[in-house]
């Protein structure tokens, strides 16, 4: 029988109240995948570089419309 995490009721679930309710989850390309994988903190570095990204690509368009 496999142990059931410890993480069980928290996994997946937001930590603070400005993350969204529900994660996006996306498939990498298998050498970007292992490399993400290696870092100790991954959650956090996707989403600080999903964020990064985000502002820099998709908030620029929108004050290039206005």
């Amino acid at each position: 029988m496999i142990p059931m995490r410890r993480d069980f009721e928290t996994r997946f679930k937001p930590r603070a109240d400005s993350l969204a309710a529900k994660p996006i989850s996306v498939f990498l390309k298998k050498d970007t995948d292992r490399l993400v994988r290696l870092l100790p903190n991954r959650s956090e570095w996707l989403r600080r570089v999903i964020t990064e990204a985000a502002e820099r690509e998709l908030l620029n368009q929108e004050v290039k419309k206005l």
